[in-house]
């Protein structure tokens, strides 16, 4: 599977009005997922499955070359986040990972999720909680609580289809092992909330196997899928950061919708 190593990002140069006048088939698939988003991911609850569908069926089809993400045949140093598009309803971003760096065991509270590699390679590991009627609270940073796992050091790339999880099922828990330079587009609708009661929580997995215990889960340990662990809320490792970078790639505005939206359905 080829790979990019480190990247610069580029603007496409797309002009307003051609976008608005343009097909939805002929728009940029940036501006057609962005369109999709603004159709289906309404409202601030969470999306109808034939909006999720909708929305995937365009994510799928997205390389790194549609993101203007392009190499410059050096490594990747740190882990970068571009904020490609912010609403009330939803957010688009881009995660840029170097090679085994990680993004924390987390989870989504009441928000359906959509992550779509886009180069290289990563290990998912992914958990649901057992019980998901109680919201995480200061309980949660001292009792461990039972989750189940869902998936075990999942090696996921840019030919696989983006991954969906839901608010109670699908692996709301997850954490991302880059398995080389990545890059990883992410969808959340409704996006986080700490007002609203939509917090990024983290955690750590503390009875299970040896080696899933040592690790935290982290790479998927000695997991099994379907098993039962324990874990707890903590807070951010202190080794986990990430660096602004600005989203250069087609334009997103409104003007985009003047085509009426995308062409899937749903």
């Amino acid at each position: 599977m080829p790979t990019l190593q480190s990247l610069s990002l580029s603007r496409e140069g797309a002009d307003g009005n051609a976008v608005e006048e343009a097909p939805s088939s002929e728009l940029p698939l940036m501006c057609q997922l962005a369109n999709a988003c603004r159709r289906h991911f309404i409202g601030g609850g969470n999306p109808s499955p034939g909006g999720v569908n909708a929305v995937a069926d365009i994510m799928n089809r997205i390389r790194a070359q549609d993101l203007g993400l392009v190499s410059n045949g050096q490594k990747l140093r740190h882990i970068e986040f571009v904020d490609v598009l912010e609403t009330p309803e939803f957010t688009v971003g881009i995660f840029l990972i170097p090679e085994g760096r990680f993004l924390p065991l987390h989870d989504h509270p009441g928000m359906t999720v959509l992550s779509k590699v886009v180069f290289g390679e990563l290990l998912v590991t992914s958990f649901d909680k057992s019980d998901y009627t109680k919201p995480t609270s200061q309980r949660d940073f001292e009792e461990p609580f039972s989750a189940v796992v869902r998936s075990a050091g999942e090696v996921v790339g840019s030919e696989d289809a983006c991954k969906v999880l839901h608010p109670t099922c699908d692996g709301n828990l997850h954490e991302f092992v880059a398995r080389t330079d990545c890059g990883l587009l992410d969808i959340l609708a409704p996006p986080y909330d700490f007002e609203g009661g939509r917090p990024c929580n983290y955690f750590q997995v503390v009875e299970g196997t040896p080696d899933a215990v040592a690790a935290g889960g982290r790479n998927g340990g000695q997991l099994a899928v379907g098993s039962v662990v324990k874990m707890i809320a903590t807070e951010v490792p202190n080794d986990f950061y990430t660096l602004r970078r600005p989203y250069t790639g087609p334009e997103l505005t409104e003007r985009s919708n003047g085509s009426g939206g995308d062409e899937t359905g749903g």
